[in-house]
């Protein structure tokens, strides 16, 4: 979430599985040593010797060509074949002049600018640096990305505080141990978006129409619906489908939908073929809204405290560089979301936060309760939801 000439990742299909994977990590370059002749060879200098040095040569460039190989970097992603970002030259050196043992971990997450933090720990090396290496997995959303760790495929990823708040709820004791994205009044990137010339000019328009959210029952699900109730609408009519991120623009654009309910940068996308804004809803119910933050399970958190510590310095110190270099981070969403670099200037960047705003967090176990996600009789609150080291 770089410009023109780096390597980007390909365009995210749930048609083709809805995941792609990406080895992002910082890679020593080794160079293969000079080669110090067997005394057998270096006698007389003879020519049986120079040809045994000459095989042993080739065998050693054969070697270090097939070890570059092996630690390239690689996506194995639904869709065109393409090359994963690299990472960049900052990374690159953290990895050779740290001297901590690499530990490499499956992150779920969704190119979106919610994870900016992230995506500058990586490439500004932070997280090179505590001697990590992730392995992002693109998925729609926390309702995928929960199971996914529940289950052992991923050790930790984003999810949305609604999808945290009815995991726990559920029993999985599902944690946040970092935070990331909040969407305020100046920072807006969620919004609900028409097609240009659309009937659609107010919430109440969108009674009986069908409106696309990346996924039912959570955060952008539930944010709708409030936001319609609160601006004169009735969402109990209206038809939520569900539908990744990246294929919103062209479904509205196809007329498979009347509104959809993306964030950036396919707010943006869209705006820039036929769609325009209808509404920032998060913005107009609320300031400060909580939208995600990075979990796993306790017992994961638990067993692996220092590596959940390590990746929240390093994802705190990513939050601080983006806020001190808007342009890179812009770089970044064209890299990490495949984003158009013409329309990384126009992106509304998600507000970024390390710690939480409790307040903010309860406002979504409230909601979850009022739109029948959450008993009523439920006393779960918003510190229960996060480990505290």
């Amino acid at each position: 979430m770089s410009s023109g000439g780096r390597r980007r990742l390909p365009t995210w299909s749930a048609r083709n599985g809805g995941e792609a994977r990406a080895v992002i990590s910082a890679r020593r370059v080794y160079r293969a040593r000079p080669m110090i002749p067997l005394a057998s060879e270096r006698r007389g200098g003879s020519r049986q010797g120079a040809e045994v040095m000459k095989r042993r040569q080739l065998i050693q460039r054969a070697a270090a060509l097939g070890g570059a190989a092996a630690v390239a970097p690689l996506i194995a992603a639904c869709g065109p074949a393409a090359t994963a970002p690299s990472a960049s030259p900052a990374a690159s050196a953290a990895a050779t002049a740290t001297a901590k043992p690499i530990r490499t971990l499956k992150v779920g997450y969704i190119p979106l600018t919610d994870f900016l933090g992230m995506y500058a720990a990586i490439e500004q090396g932070y997280i090179a640096d505590e001697g990590l290496k992730l392995e992002l997995q693109a998925m729609s959303g926390g309702a995928a990305i929960i199971p996914a760790i529940t289950g052992g495929s991923l050790d930790f990823g984003i999810s949305n505080y609604v999808s945290t708040i009815l995991s726990n709820a559920q029993g999985l004791k599902i944690k946040v141990f970092s935070d990331s994205a909040y969407d305020s009044k100046d920072h807006s990137p969620f919004s609900v978006v028409v097609k240009k010339g659309s009937p659609v000019k107010a919430a109440k328009d969108l009674n009986g129409k069908k409106i696309a959210v990346n996924t039912r029952n959570n955060i952008v699900h539930v944010g709708v619906m409030e936001w319609m109730e609160q601006k004169g609408g009735d969402p109990k009519t209206a038809q939520f489908v569900e539908l990744p991120f990246p294929q919103m623009p062209a479904a509205l654009t196809q007329g498979q939908v009347d509104a959809i309910a993306p964030t950036e940068p396919f707010v943006t996308v869209s705006t820039s073929q036929d769609g325009q804004i209808l509404a920032n809803y998060f913005a107009e119910i609320r300031d400060n809204v909580a939208i995600a933050g990075f979990i796993s399970t306790e017992d994961w958190i638990n067993k692996n405290r220092d590596v959940a510590q390590a990746f929240h310095r390093a994802n705190t110190k990513g939050m601080d560089f983006v806020a001190k270099n808007e342009k890179t981070a812009r770089d970044y969403v064209v890299k990490y979301a495949n984003l158009d670099p013409a329309l990384a200037g126009k992106v509304n960047l998600s507000a970024l936060r390390s710690t939480p705003l409790l307040d903010s967090v309860q406002f979504w176990v409230d909601m979850s309760k009022k739109w029948g996600l959450l008993d009523k009789s439920s006393t779960l609150k918003a510190e229960d939801l996060f480990v505290k080291f």
